[in-house]
C-alpha cells in the first residue's frame, strides 16, 4: 500500500489518497514520465474512491469488456471520461490475443465491423437477427442484434421471460411496451431473449443508448411472427413513446458506414420527424415513407416503427381480421316490429397470442 510518510490521516484515507496522487503529480511533470494509477471501478460504473482523484489527473481512461464467447472475438473497449490533451469522444478496440506468439497482449482493432460480421451470413435472410449501425465515440460500426421470441413453457402466465445481453433491460421493456401499444404487437404469454453478437454492450454507450432500438423492434417482431429479416437491409433509428421514429446523431457516418459493409438499404427515421403520419379508421399509423439514394445506398425515411418493421422484413406482418357480426335471421325485422339479435363471433380457437388494434 501507498502512503504518504508525512500525512497525519491513516492510509487509504481521504487525505492519503490526496496527497499521494498529488506525489505522483509532481514527479510525472517533473521527469516527464507518463505515470498510470489502475483502480477498480464499483457496480454504477464510477470509479472507487474519492472523486478527488479524478479531478487531479489529466486523463481517466475506462477499459471495458467480457469474456468472449465460444469462437466469438475477445473485444475490450478504451474510452475517455476526461481528457485534458484531447477529445473525449475517442473509442480503442482492442482484442484480448492469448496465443503464445503475442503473449496474451491487446492488438488494435481497426476494423470492427468486418470483426462484428465476420461470421454472418450475408446472402441468407435470417429470422430474429437485424443490423444496426452505431457510433462509438467518432467511429461508426455495425452490430448484429439477434432475439428469440417463445411461447412461455411455465403455466399460463401473463407475462414471460425476459432475458437481455447488450442493451439495458428497461430499454427492452419500453421498446416491448411501444410494440404492443402502438403497433398492437403483443408479446404477453411469451419469453423474450436479445442478444448482442461480440460482446458489444450497447447501454454502456451515452450516444447509443438508443439508436439501436430499431433493430431490436425489427428482430422482436421477426422472431414474432417467423418472417426473416432482409439481409440487405441495416437499421437506423430511435424509438418514441408515441410509436414514431427520432433522428440520431451522425446519420451520415452510418450511411456511409453501411455502404461500406456492403448493404444496399438503411432505414432511417424521417427528416419530418413522423409529423406527417396519421392514423386510419383502424387506429393504426398510415404508411407514409420516402426513399432516397444517397451515395449508391437506399435509404428509406419511415415516419412510424410499424412501417419500418413492415419495410426491413421480407413479407408483410399478417393482420388479423376483426370479428365479424353473425345475425340470427336474415330478416331485419321479425314480426313483432323487434330488430333481431346479433352475436359476435369471438371463437376462443383463433390465433389470439397477438393481434393488431
Amino acid at each position: 500500500m501507498v502512503c504518504e510518510s508525512g500525512g497525519a490521516s491513516s492510509a487509504g484515507g481521504i487525505t492519503q489518497v490526496r496527497e499521494c496522487v498529488g506525489l505522483f503529480l509532481r514527479l510525472a511533470k517533473s521527469t516527464g514520465v507518463p505515470i498510470i494509477l489502475v483502480g477498480h471501478v464499483t457496480k454504477s460504473g464510477g470509479v472507487a474512491g474519492p472523486r478527488t482523484v479524478e479531478h487531479m489527473v489529466d486523463t481517466v481512461l475506462y477499459l471495458e469488456g467480457s469474456a468472449a464467447s465460444s469462437g466469438g472475438p475477445n473485444l475490450r473497449m478504451l474510452r475517455a471520461s476526461k481528457n485534458r490533451f484531447g477529445s473525449s469522444d475517442e473509442v480503442g478496440v482492442y482484442e484480448m490475443n492469448g496465443s503464445q506468439e503475442l503473449g496474451g497482449r491487446l492488438v488494435p482493432v481497426s476494423d470492427p465491423s468486418s470483426l462484428f460480421l465476420a461470421e454472418r451470413f450475408d446472402v441468407d435472410d435470417l429470422e430474429g437477427c437485424a443490423i444496426s449501425i452505431v457510433v462509438e465515440g467518432m467511429r461508426p460500426m455495425t452490430v448484429e442484434v439477434q432475439a428469440l421470441v417463445t411461447p412461455a413453457g411455465h403455466g399460463k402466465s401473463f407475462s414471460g421471460r425476459r432475458t437481455v445481453d447488450g442493451i439495458s433491460p428497461s430499454r427492452l421493456l419500453l421498446i416491448l411496451a411501444v410494440l404492443q401499444k402502438r403497433c398492437g404487437i403483443n408479446f404477453s404469454r411469451h419469453d423474450v431473449y436479445t442478444n448482442v453478437v461480440g460482446g458489444m454492450r450497447l447501454s454502456n454507450s451515452k450516444q447509443e443508448g438508443s439508436g439501436s432500438d430499431l433493430a431490436v423492434a425489427v428482430s422482436l417482431a421477426s422472431s414474432l411472427f417467423s418472417i426473416p429479416v432482409r439481409s440487405d437491409t441495416a437499421f437506423v433509428g430511435e424509438i418514441g413513446l408515441l410509436g414514431e421514429l427520432r433522428q440520431v446523431s451522425s446519420v451520415e457516418k452510418r450511411i456511409n458506414e453501411a455502404r461500406r459493409m456492403g448493404f444496399s438499404r438503411v432505414i432511417i427515421p424521417s427528416r419530418n420527424g413522423g409529423k406527417k403520419a396519421k392514423r386510419n379508421k383502424f387506429g393504426r399509423y398510415s404508411s407514409a415513407q420516402s426513399k432516397v439514394n444517397f451515395s449508391g445506398i437506399d435509404c428509406i425515411e419511415a415516419n412510424n416503427l410499424l412501417d419500418a418493421i413492415e419495410n426491413g422484413l421480407v413479407s408483410k406482418i399478417p393482420k388479423k381480421q376483426p370479428p365479424r357480426k353473425k345475425y340470427k335471421n336474415s330478416s331485419k325485422h321479425n314480426n313483432s316490429g323487434a330488430k333481431d339479435d346479433f352475436i359476435i363471433d369471438d371463437d376462443d380457437d383463433d390465433n389470439d397470442e397477438y393481434y393488431f388494434q
